[in-house]
């Protein structure tokens, strides 16, 4: 009997129920047996991967559209990098998805449009797919999952299901707004104040100018919504605590949150902003420490730290970025030898019990 209930505050449903039908790619370790995993697994013709992580292979680079092309000829071929925030692609896919880029990189907004080009080019039946994805979950002992990034033509696919929307025509329905300040560390897109270790010159990007993104959240605000903010560099969160004490709604989320300075934890500590961490991201430190050097590693996935100085702590696991389980979010944690690690315990209960909390639900468990 199911005794946990896990509530899952930030999920991708759609891309986690459709990632099922294509490549997995989380354990490549070269570019050969990338080929290899590629070609086993066509599916209309195509080739699509998904999760994969450059820095988990010995070349420690995403592969472009020049070494696609001669790997894989005239077949169309996708790789979607495990972040979300990066996606490559040949010629031939270029071609028929009707996008150019003269290394096949796209980012960002684009790797969601592409993503939703996909299903009617690969002629996936939404309904099939929800429905066994659903099905993992369950199996998975979450018994409720907080979708983050609905819009108006993946909202059919779905019965009932709780989210926040990234579409104004939904908002009425949604729990709430959800906003990309900025990128991804593994993308080098996420906006820091200092340049990134590993890439002299670059500091990320920010989505929105201020008063920008203040205009949306006022918007969203007026309606009686909250908003949640995807915010995984230091100049992201500062923009999110500009933008936020201009406007301000009980139940307004922050995101991720993959690396923060001191002085903004007591910031959002002191206004009693509830953060979202992802605890399975935890074992990016392994390769994070070349994106921020060895001083600002020091407050990354700190969420101890967050705990100990008194953040609001909800959970998700941004699935399928990485795994969807909380028991492997847990373990992940606790194997750590990090000063900022929470407890196995701390991170199930995270699942179990804060999530329900803060919007007021009753936990699975209880009324079972």
């Amino acid at each position: 009997m199911n005794t946990r209930g896990f509530l899952d505050a930030h999920i991708h449903l759609w891309e986690f129920c459709l990632f099922s039908s294509f490549a997995n790619l989380a354990g490549v370790s070269c570019q050969e047996e990338l080929i290899s995993i590629l070609k086993a697994r066509p599916i209309e013709s195509w080739l699509v991967g998904v999760r994969f992580n450059q820095e988990s292979t010995k070349e420690k680079s995403m592969p472009d559209r020049c070494f696609l092309d001669k790997a894989f000829g005239q077949v169309p071929v996708v790789i979607f990098r495990t972040c979300l925030h990066l996606v490559v692609a040949n010629t031939t896919a270029m071609e028929k998805l009707g996008r150019r880029s003269e290394n096949g990189f796209f980012y960002e907004a684009d790797v969601f449009a592409i993503l939703n080009q996909l299903p009617a080019l690969l002629r996936i039946q939404p309904e099939i797919i929800v429905r066994n994805g659903m099905a993992k979950l369950e199996r998975l002992e979450i018994k409720k999952a907080i979708d983050m990034g609905m819009d108006f033509n993946r909202r059919s696919f779905f019965d009932e299901v709780l989210f926040y929307t990234t579409d104004m025509r939904l908002l009425n329905e949604a729990l709430g707004f959800k906003l990309f300040l900025d990128g991804s560390l593994g993308a080098r897109t996420a906006a820091l104040i200092d340049e990134y270790s590993d890439d002299p010159g670059n500091y990320g990007f920010l989505n929105y100018s201020d008063d920008e993104l203040l205009a949306i959240v006022k918007k969203v605000h007026r309606v009686g919504k909250p908003v949640a903010c995807h915010a995984i560099g230091d100049r992201a969160v500062d923009q999110f605590i500009r933008v936020i004490k201009k406007s301000r709604h009980p139940q307004d989320r922050l995101e991720h949150v993959q690396y923060l300075r001191p002085d903004q934890i007591d910031t959002l500590a002191e206004a009693g902003i509830a953060v979202c961490i992802q605890p399975i991201f935890s074992r990016e430190l392994t390769w994070a420490r070349a994106r921020l050097g060895p001083e600002r590693i020091k407050t990354a996935y700190a969420w101890g730290l967050l705990r100990d100085r008194g953040v609001r702590l909800l959970a998700g696991s941004d699935a399928p970025v990485d795994e969807a389980s909380p028991y492997e979010a847990a373990r992940t944690v606790a194997s750590l030898d990090y000063e900022h690690r929470l407890s196995y315990d701390e991170v199930l209960n995270l699942y179990a019990q804060a999530n329900w909390e803060f919007y007021g639900w009753q936990p699975s468990w209880f009324l079972e």
